[in-house]
């Protein structure tokens, strides 16, 4: 395996708002994609790799996340898509959550294949 891509999941893109605390500062951020390991955060200043930092995002209507997680990789390139940084979660994400992360990546998986036949 390359040390350019040592991601275990794959990452399904999709876009939602997910707040962060770090050194007691909160900030307003969105995500690209997630994973069950990890997800990409857009940040116009992102984290130095190593920062730990604590994510808060919508899972489902009513439901909202905190996982602490640390940053393993960053992009401050104004040359590509989107500059942030790539987040891996610390713990083992609980049943609930997987659960939940799981059913938002199946309904995208769907809703792409639906967007295929059109």
């Amino acid at each position: 395996m390359s040390t350019d891509n040592l991601r275990i999941e794959e990452r399904i893109p999709i876009e939602f708002q997910v707040d962060y605390i770090h050194a007691g500062d909160y900030v307003l951020s969105f995500s690209k994609n997630i994973s069950l390991g990890g997800m990409f955060l857009c940040a116009p200043d992102p984290l130095e790799p190593g920062s730990k930092l604590k994510l808060v995002f919508p899972v489902e209507e009513y439901y909202q996340a905190e996982v602490m997680a640390v940053v393993v990789w960053v992009n401050r390139s104004p040359k590509v898509e989107r500059i942030g940084m790539g987040v891996q979660f610390m713990s083992p994400l609980s049943a609930d959550l997987k659960k939940s992360i799981m059913k938002n990546i199946t309904r995208i998986e769907i809703l792409k294949e639906f967007e295929g036949l059109a």
